[in-house]
Formats: C-alpha cells, sequence, structure tokens
C-alpha cells in the first residue's frame, strides 16, 4: 500500500498541474531561463544551455540532498494527511459562524452574475493565499522556535526547483495548517455571501492565476539563474533573483523578501530588498554549515535545539 502510494504521490507531484513541479511549469522555466540567458545576457545557445543544466549544481551534495529529502517528507506526510484538519472542516465551522453574526447578510450577492462571483472569489482566493504565505513565511523567520525548522529549507547550498520541497515535516504542517485556513475562510465567506453557485476561473481546473504565476518561471526562484525584474516592478511582483537573495548567506540579506508572488507585502512591512547582480552564496553560513551535511542532522538538530532552549529556560 505504502509503495503504491508513493508512486502514485511521487508521480503525482509531476503530472498534477496543482503542483509546483508539475513538468509543464519545469519546462516552461527552463524555456524562460533559456531566452533569458540567451537574448538578455547575450550567451550563445550552446552556453545558456550549459550554464542551466550546469553539473556543478544539478549533481552536488546539496542537490542530491534535495531529492533525498522529497522522497522522505513523502514518507512522512503519507502518515500524517489523515491527522491534518482540512479546509472543509474550517469552512463549516466559518460557516456556522457567519449566520450567527448581524453584520453580514446572508446570501447578499446572490443576484450577482456567476462570472463576477467566480471572478471575485478567484481573485480574492489568490490574494489571501499570497498574504498568509508572506506572514507565514515572516514567522518561520522571525520566532526563533520556528527557525529551527525552517532552517531546513535555507541550508540548500545550491538552488534547483526541488529545492523547494526540502522542508522540514513541521515546516509541511504549518503551511497544511495555513493553506486550510486560507481555503476555509474563503470558501465559507464566499459561500454565505453569493450562495451555493461559485467556483474558480481555472485552467485544467486550477486557478487561473496559479498556473500564470507557475507557467512564468515561479521554479525559477529556486534556481541558479538570476532573472531580475525592472526596479518599479520588483516593488510589485518577486522576481526570481529576489527570492535568491532571500536564501543568501550574507547577513546583509537576511529576513529580506518573504513574498511568493507580491513583494508589496514586503514593501509595506520594511523587509523588502530590490535584486543584485553581485554573485550570491546560499546556505546558512559557515557558523552552521554542519547542520546541512547530514540528512539526520537537518531532522533531528531542531528538536535538538528546542530542548536545549527549554532546558536553559529552566536553569
Amino acid at each position: 500500500m505504502l509503495s503504491e502510494f508513493l508512486t502514485q504521490d511521487i508521480l503525482g507531484q509531476f503530472t498534477d498541474p496543482k503542483k509546483r513541479l508539475f513538468f509543464g511549469y519545469v519546462i516552461s522555466a527552463f524555456f524562460i531561463a533559456f531566452l533569458w540567458l540567451l537574448f538578455i545576457k547575450k550567451n550563445s545557445v550552446a552556453q545558456s544551455v550549459r550554464n542551466i543544466f550546469t553539473p556543478n549544481i544539478w549533481l552536488s551534495k546539496s542537490s542530491r540532498i534535495d531529492g533525498f529529502c522529497f522522497i522522505i517528507n513523502r514518507v512522512f506526510f503519507f502518515f500524517l494527511q489523515p491527522v491534518l484538519i482540512t479546509q472543509i472542516a474550517i469552512a463549516t465551522m466559518l460557516y456556522h459562524w457567519l449566520h450567527g453574526q448581524t453584520f453580514l447578510q446572508v446570501n447578499l450577492f446572490e443576484t450577482a452574475p456567476y462570472l463576477l462571483a467566480a471572478s471575485a472569489f478567484t481573485l480574492v482566493y489568490f490574494l489571501f493565499d499570497d498574504f498568509a504565505r508572506f506572514v507565514t513565511h515572516m514567522a518561520l523567520h522571525k520566532i526563533p522556535a520556528l527557525w529551527e525548522f525552517h532552517k531546513f529549507h535555507h541550508s540548500a547550498e545550491h538552488l534547483t526547483p526541488l529545492t523547494v520541497t526540502r522542508t522540514h515535516p513541521i515546516e509541511g504542517i504549518i503551511f497544511g495548517f495555513r493553506s486550510a485556513i486560507v481555503q476555509g475562510t474563503t470558501i465559507a465567506l464566499f459561500v454565505f455571501l453569493f450562495g451555493n453557485e461559485i467556483g474558480l476561473v481555472t485552467i485544467y481546473g486550477v486557478n487561473m492565476f496559479v498556473v500564470l504565476f507557475h507557467g512564468l518561471g515561479s521554479n525559477l526562484r529556486h534556481s541558479h539563474i538570476p532573472i531580475r525584474y525592472p526596479r518599479a516592478v520588483e516593488i510589485v511582483f518577486m522576481s526570481p533573483a529576489q527570492h535568491q537573495l532571500h536564501h543568501s548567506d550574507n547577513p546583509q540579506h537576511f529576513d529580506k523578501n518573504f513574498g511568493v508572488v507580491f513583494s508589496l507585502w514586503d514593501w509595506i512591512c520594511g523587509t523588502f530588498h530590490h535584486s543584485t547582480n553581485k554573485t550570491l552564496k546560499f546556505g546558512l553560513g559557515s557558523d552552521e554549515q554542519e547542520v546541512s551535511q547530514s540528512i539526520l542532522a537537518l531532522y533531528l538538530e531542531p528538536f535538538k535545539s528546542l530542548g536545549n532552549r527549554v532546558i536553559k529556560g529552566k536553569q
């Protein structure tokens, strides 16, 4: 049963358009990187291909650890999925709460055209989801106990699209709750206001904005191809190079660029940083380099560090 699930689940990460590693999104990222190197950086065709597929990145120890963590985490979530709270439970609770308040009227926009309702639902969900990702990501950096787990992700010394899955299972659970809260809250609110006849505007069954985001190169955020946007655009939208700067081991870049799609949240909250044309080095730095050298340490060190914090707090 486990082997069958893993086979389907792992393949699904690359064949399901709802997943970031969907092969179509990965191919589009490679194509965008190729065009950027060819026309913007003025590389030759051969140079562009070599730059993208450099063995020093793809065959590095850091990239191999990404692969192992990807498999290990799929096993973890096979066992954890049944106990995780779902968006349906949250939506149901909030829906009943909305019926008990008097500020909003039930079915207030029931007569609105379906296209308007679906468009509003799609846009609000996408914006709320992106803001929630920003807030959660900031919390993982700013709260010391959560940072112990988020260090797992930042331990990568080379970035590839698979690095997005290099996360501690505890962080995965946190983002699972975040997703359930966003989906449950949005569903409950729109069903309450618009009635049951709502739905996402989708492409192949996926939120239209999600398809656009991933199709336009989201996987380049975790890559060695530093695609930058014009400075005015980077204030609103997070460029791949801006997220790469977020992974920099330079203290000047710590706790910058928490956003996913929109960098506007960072600009508002004072954590914004433009991309740089300087070469970046990724990882946790020399002080914690030993953590990133062992898969076992990556998974267990956060619990050890939290235990030491508790012991010191009692002394």
